[in-house]
């Protein structure tokens, strides 16, 4: 359902569309009653007539409206226009991380930064019972002030599984596959997946975490760390394959290292217990890098005036230093040419 610009659902007036996927169309739109402009996602008709697109909107907007994060997108309003659905959101700025890293790797402080507030809106979303399960470069949009925020709860933890899983496929098409080991749903996409969803297992925040770090690999190498020609290949690639064997793991900073990768362990185990934990970490590490620079850059740090008396002291005592070098070199020397003299005039005939 196409809207033209300047129809009314009920205090939100479109302005413009903004994008259009599968599941609907979002547009620009201002709120008349507050005077600012939001987003409006608006449900397809298909969707609106198919249970599970329903169930999945649905769930998305009750499971955001209980989030309150910076780095979380807030939604501010629902409602139905014509018997379909709609949600309104806050209206941002800016561009994917996918669309991003189209143009290569971040650098290591901006990745860094940008993985310390999509921790961050995890830890708050785990802390009330979320589990987002679908974390991708897709699914963070980065503002035009700088900020990180977490987008698409769709598929977040659901307590009533079924047989069967939308699972994105290495084109970002959409594959469905079977859960061979249990009858529990896989939920994910492919290349971002934990281990324990590629086995049927239930995801914990773990399993975002590790969905964390593999975003945080692309970020700081350019390069996808479990992406392969099939959706097939690419789950055995997480199941199987060691990022840190990748020639482009190079490219990452020895002390961050060990943050990334204990983010990509195969047993959960072994990886982060909890977002907060990763965030401190990272914020840790740059409390150290603000350090060094700060040591660095302290005498560029002084003004002119203060460097200039630095100089003048310096040459002040430089010269007195000689003055007196040279006033004891005269004396010196005027003492051992009148010594022999006084000698020669004692003398007798």
């Amino acid at each position: 359902m196409s809207l033209p610009t300047g129809e009314q659902l009920g205090h939100y007036e479109i302005l413009a569309p903004l994008a259009k996927g599968g599941m609907g169309e979002v547009y620009r739109a201002r709120d008349t009653r507050l005077r600012r402009e939001v987003a409006l996602k608006l449900l397809s008709a298909d969707g609106a007539n198919d249970d599970e697109s329903l169930r999945r909107f649905q769930r998305e907007t009750h499971v955001v409206a209980a989030l309150n994060h910076p780095n979380i997108l807030a939604i501010h309003d629902t409602g139905s226009h014509r018997g379909v659905p709609y949600a309104v959101t806050e209206l941002l700025q800016g561009e994917t991380l996918a669309d991003r890293l189209r143009s290569g790797p971040l650098a290591e402080k901006r990745a860094t930064e940008l993985a310390c507030q999509m921790a961050d809106g995890l830890s708050a979303a785990h802390a009330q019972g979320v589990v987002h399960r679908d974390i991708k470069p897709e699914n963070i949009f980065l503002t035009n002030d700088g900020r990180a925020k977490i987008l698409d709860f769709g598929i977040a933890r659901v307590e009533r599984p079924t047989t069967s899983t939308p699972l994105a496929g290495s084109d970002g098409s959409s594959v469905r596959l079977s859960s061979q080991s249990s009858g529990r749903l896989l939920m994910g996409t492919a290349g971002y997946i934990s281990p324990e969803q590629v086995r049927g297992r239930r995801a914990d925040p773990r399993s975002d975490i590790f969905s964390l770090g593999a975003v945080y690999y692309e970020m700081l190498t350019g390069r996808r760390a479990f992406m392969r020609d099939t959706p097939v290949d690419t789950l055995g690639a997480v199941l199987r394959d060691d990022p840190r064997k990748y020639p482009e793991s190079e490219r990452i900073a020895e002390e961050l290292r060990h943050y990334v990768f204990r983010c990509l362990e195969k047993d959960p185990s072994d990886r982060y217990q909890s977002a907060a934990d990763l965030m401190m970490d990272l914020r840790s590490w740059q409390a150290e890098q603000t350090s060094e620079s700060a040591l660095r850059v302290h005498f560029r740090s002084e003004p002119p005036w203060k460097r200039r008396q630095t100089r003048i002291l310096l040459r002040t005592i430089v010269g007195a230093a000689l003055l007196v070098a040279g006033f004891f070199g005269g004396s010196c020397w005027q003492r051992a040419h009148r010594a022999p003299t006084a000698g020669v005039a004692a003398a007798p005939r």
